[in-house]
């Protein structure tokens, strides 16, 4: 029986924290406004302004961008190329995920910490530098498959390129595969496996059993993952412009970089704003489709409240296979990586050699860290990554409480509006953030590139925090509510430390991914304003190969440096939590 005393003090705080919760709730949907939907607005002005002007200069609308877009005769080849580029790079990412994932999540194969832990680390490699180092591979004068081909078969010309629509389909196929594991692993390890005992207890084959039930099982969140994979690969912006450029192979982010950063005329924002607007139509219609998937898979959980363990099925005879294949995935991935090592040991590129093995040197790692432009570029890079990671999981730890734990209209306008920039494309908001902030004092430096790495990320943040937050009972909420602590006191008090483990992986998340990204930087780039990513594709261009690949090892260590040890021990803390809880529930303790 409560106190009657502890009850009416404790009603007492909640009604002095009520108006806190409801200022803090009114500001961070200000805040929300102008992050994400000014940005939008002040696009679609853009896109009715006369060709060639900004919305600041003129008050006329027309519909002449449209126009000139509708009539662009490349515009039936850039939806065609997009969604050929998606398509593909999704059916061989899910393909090859899906076939690691079951290896580890329903067999006896060795090894699955290890892949796991790679998996989830490779996901910090910048796609830019997968890109550099398969063109080195590939390219058709010099690249060291080629060379290899010519010399084992006494061919000649170029035996592969790498700057193909194929080849850049496949080299993103593999690229996702680390993400498309994660969420495929998520599947197969909730699956109760009661259902595939009926089914062998009935007398179906193993591949029988996989076919009449597994699979169709599996079919709507395996949709469900493809879909989320085709919308990021139709908005994919990194190996289109470093490989699908010289491939000849154009689509629609890429159309858009070239109209908003022209080198023989005045950019021209008011059609690239329109293209812009199409590319969101179609982002929209994609998300729609992608809601509908998830809300149909409803209809096949199979995960109930009793306690299961998946089975494991022993590979037997296939097991030195299934050791390869997993194998042979993880060198294919590291070779991008290991000729960019070499190359960065080189004075100029050059095919791996005795004579090339005695010239190695560290003088392009003395260049990185001698050059003031470069050692700028980095110091961005750090305040990039701090401050846009931290400040997204700050703001969606607040937005996520309200929007789980309020029950009004506030709350669920946070949630609406914070979701948001999931179907906005990043070539999209770049252009819609440059516009908006372009005759601002942020224009031209690294806090315009964390504001946007702010409006593109708390839509996962508060994403995965509401997740998060549906687990913790409000009953230790309005515990401490009742012991006289605020509303701020309780989330330092009670939810940080509850949410600590998610925290760290969101936190990781929107770390790689904004050291990774090079949409951002590019768009927005001036003198002052490079990070690591973005003087990398300079580095590139100009060409400094040698140089680059140093600058690429190192942000490729840096992040791995940094992702690797805080996700083990985020995983540590989750699984010493869990034991605890289980030590001091009898219901969950392990039977004797």
């Amino acid at each position: 029986m409560r106190n009657p005393e502890s009850q009416s003090a404790g009603m007492l705080q909640r009604i002095r924290a009520v108006p806190v919760v409801t200022i803090v709730s009114i500001l961070l949907l200000a805040l929300l406004l102008v992050l994400v939907v000014a940005p939008l607005v002040l696009l679609f002005r853009t896109s009715l302004a006369p060709p060639g002007e900004l919305p600041f200069n003129t008050d006329v609308y027309t519909l002449e961008n449209y126009r000139s877009a509708l009539n662009n005769a490349r515009l039936p080849t850039l939806i065609a190329n997009t969604l050929k580029y998606a398509a593909g790079t999704v059916c061989i990412g899910v393909g090859v995920a899906f076939t690691i994932a079951w290896l580890v999540e329903r067999t006896d194969l060795p090894f699955k910490a290890l892949i796991r832990t790679m998996m989830f680390s490779w996901m910090a490699v910048p796609p830019v530098v997968m890109a550099f180092g398969w063109i080195l591979l590939g390219n058709p004068g010099n690249g060291i498959f080629n060379v290899l081909l010519r010399w084992l078969f006494d061919l000649r010309g170029a035996v592969i390129t790498v700057y193909s629509m194929k080849a850049m389909i496949l080299i993103t196929g593999l690229a996702i595969v680390p993400t498309a594991f994660t969420m495929i692993a998520g599947l197969l390890r909730n699956m109760d496996p009661h259902l595939e005992s009926a089914g062998s207890v009935h007398g179906a084959s193993g591949f029988g059993v996989f076919r009449t039930v597994t699979l169709p099982l599996l079919v709507p969140g395996l949709l469900s993952v493809g879909i989320l994979l085709f919308m990021a690969m139709v908005q994919a912006f990194d190996l289109p412009l470093v490989i699908g450029l010289t491939a000849r192979a154009p689509v629609l982010s890429t159309q858009i970089f070239l109209l908003a950063n022209s080198d023989i005329s005045r950019p021209d924002y008011s059609l690239t704003a329109t293209f812009g607007t199409f590319f969101l139509l179609l982002a929209a219609v994609l998300m729609l489709v992608y809601f509908r998937t998830v809300r149909m898979s409803e209809r096949f959980r199979v995960v109930s409240g009793k306690a299961f363990r998946p089975s494991k099925r022993p590979l037997g005879g296939w097991r030195l296979p299934a050791i390869g294949f997993v194998s042979v995935y993880f060198l294919i991935m590291m070779l991008p990586f290991l000729v960019l090592l070499w190359t960065s040991f080189q004075p100029f590129y050059a095919v791996p050699s005795a004579e090339a093995f005695g010239r190695m040197t560290l003088q392009n790692y003395a260049d990185v860290f001698g050059q003031s432009f470069i050692i700028r570029a980095l110091v961005n890079t750090i305040i990039l990554v701090l401050f846009s990671a931290t400040i997204v999981m700050v703001l969606s730890v607040m937005i996520a409480w309200i929007s789980v734990r309020s029950k009004g209209r506030l709350g669920k306008a946070l949630e609406v509006i914070s979701f948001l920039p999931i179907a906005i494309p990043p070539v999209v908001l770049a252009i819609a953030v440059l516009l908006i902030y372009l005759r601002t004092p942020l224009y031209g430096t690294v806090w315009i590139i964390v504001l946007a790495h702010v409006t593109a990320y708390i839509a996962f943040g508060t994403r995965t925090m509401n997740a998060a937050l549906l687990q913790i009972h409000s009953e230790l909420e309005n515990a401490s509510f009742v012991c006289g602590a605020g509303w701020f006191t309780m989330l330092r008090r009670i939810i940080f430390p509850l949410l600590l483990p998610h925290i760290l992986n969101g936190w990781l998340w929107v770390a790689g991914h904004s050291a990774r990204d090079i949409t951002f930087p590019l768009f927005l780039i001036t003198s002052s304003n490079v990070v690591a990513a973005s003087q990398l594709y300079l580095l590139w261009t100009t060409p400094e190969i040698p140089t680059a690949s140093a600058l690429a090892v190192i942000l490729v260590l840096g992040l791995l440096s940094v992702v690797v040890p805080v996700q083990l021990y985020a995983a540590r803390l989750e699984s010493g939590r869990h034991r605890k809880s289980r030590a001091s529930d009898p219901a969950l303790a392990p039977a004797e």
